[in-house]
């Protein structure tokens, strides 16, 4: 089974590259699995409670998700102002300005998020949280729920999917891009913010 979300984006988009540094960030150009997977347990925590993500972590941790992205995406690159620790602390000046590369994503249509669930208390579990997220990646990246769809077999026609060998003898072109998962051995402590664990996280490989 699928279900499938549909945002509409109300603002640019923007998600650095996990590799990137802070004074120049490239974005990924979709959310990541590991951003989704952030922007649930973030809801879950915020309208529900914390017991109730402790509880659904492994779930949230082993979804399977894929991307939709619009026909067409435009993405601007522009040189920012930034405030960032000095090198040399001096007495009263926390943070000194600085320019930084950036890069920001305007998408002209809908962004289409795909989730395997195995049975209906898991999709309607995440549709509780799913209506209620309204960004993803750098925060100010708006999106605005819209609507659900079930598919009980394969997901239309449009879809990302992960690399492999027969995904690239089908003689298709392709963007290649590499992002963010939750381990599978991950637990909450390592994606909380209160923890002192490491994050864990596995790197995938998505063509769109």
């Amino acid at each position: 089974m699928w279900l499938e979300v549909v945002y509409r984006p109300t603002s640019l988009f923007s998600l650095r590259k996990s590799e990137a540094t802070n004074p120049a960030a490239k974005t990924l150009i979709s959310p990541s699995p590991y951003s989704v997977k952030m922007a649930l347990i973030n809801a879950c925590i915020t309208f529900f409670s914390l017991d109730l993500a402790l509880e659904k972590f492994e779930l949230i941790r082993d979804l399977e998700i894929l991307f939709n992205l619009p026909q067409y995406f435009c993405i601007n690159n522009s040189f920012v102002k930034i405030q960032k620790e000095p090198k040399v602390k001096e007495n009263g000046k926390a943070f000194q300005p600085t320019v930084a590369f950036r890069e920001y994503i305007y998408y002209n249509d809908t962004v289409k998020i795909a989730f395997k669930t195995n049975n209906e208390s898991e999709e309607k579990f995440l549709k509780l949280l799913l209506m209620r997220i309204n960004y993803f990646g750098k925060r100010g990246s708006f999106f605005q729920y819209s609507c659900y769809n079930s598919y009980t077999d394969e997901l239309p026609d449009g879809y990302c999917y992960l690399f492999t060998k027969e995904s690239i003898d089908d003689n298709k072109k392709k963007i290649l891009i590499k992002m963010d998962d939750f381990s599978h051995e991950a637990k909450f402590e390592n994606i909380s913010n209160y923890s002192e664990s490491k994050a864990m996280r596995d790197t995938k490989i998505f063509l769109f």
